[in-house]
């Protein structure tokens, strides 16, 4: 795919919001993303594909699933979206911001399963699919806000600096208060209080 074709790609809401749903899933399936950025799974599916093109994602199998991730190229593109994301919302209040990226991000709603994480197996194999689709949420949320305060104190970033990088994961988190919140089944305590860890780890981050 030639260069104009990927910049046209991401001038484009659907495919920017697909990547980076992916990178917070880490792992996911074609179903799971058309419904996370509210469209037909055709259309999805050919967003996908002009990704693979472009050498941002990648398809492996599980069995019989088929699943997508991100490639190294692909987690690049994402860091940039957020680095973009949030240069633009430096010259708006932290309300203002957020209420910007909310009108260009869809809510984070629908169910799906996931990959089981390694570390845990035996609690994930405990959990309902969307309990472990939650719970799968709040790790890799938790993970790349521990990453990108780390690389923010290693480049001596100023507080502001660190905030607007940061500012923008409250919103993630208060998507996945709302999925639990609006969950028909029931939630199970490990995951409400993974989600408070998080949530406190991010509040700690932005008062130092």
């Amino acid at each position: 795919m030639s260069d104009e074709n990927a910049e046209k790609l991401f001038l484009q809401e659907k495919p920017t919001l697909a990547l980076l749903f992916i990178g917070l899933m880490g792992k996911t399936y074609a179903s799971v993303i058309s419904k996370e950025i509210d469209s037909t799974f055709a259309h999805t599916t050919r967003i996908l594909a002009k990704m693979e093109q472009c050498g941002l994602i990648r398809f492996t199998f599980e069995g019989r699933i088929k699943f997508v991730e991100l490639t190294e190229y692909g987690e690049e593109v994402e860091t940039a979206l957020k680095e973009f994301r949030n240069i633009i919302a430096e010259g708006f209040s932290t309300e203002s911001a957020q209420k910007e990226e909310s009108e260009r991000i869809d809510a984070e709603e629908g169910e799906g399963e996931i990959a089981a994480e390694e570390e845990e197996p035996e609690q994930v194999k405990e959990l309902d699919p969307l309990n472990a689709e939650i719970l799968g949420k709040i790790k890799n949320l938790k993970s790349k806000i521990e990453s990108i305060h780390k690389d923010a104190v290693k480049q001596g970033d100023s507080r502001d600096t660190i905030s607007r990088k940061l500012g923008p994961y409250s919103r993630d988190i208060k998507k996945l208060q709302n999925q639990i919140e609006k969950a028909e089944s029931l939630i199970d305590e490990t995951i409400t209080s993974a989600l408070k860890e998080s949530e406190e780890l991010l509040e700690s981050y932005l008062r130092s």
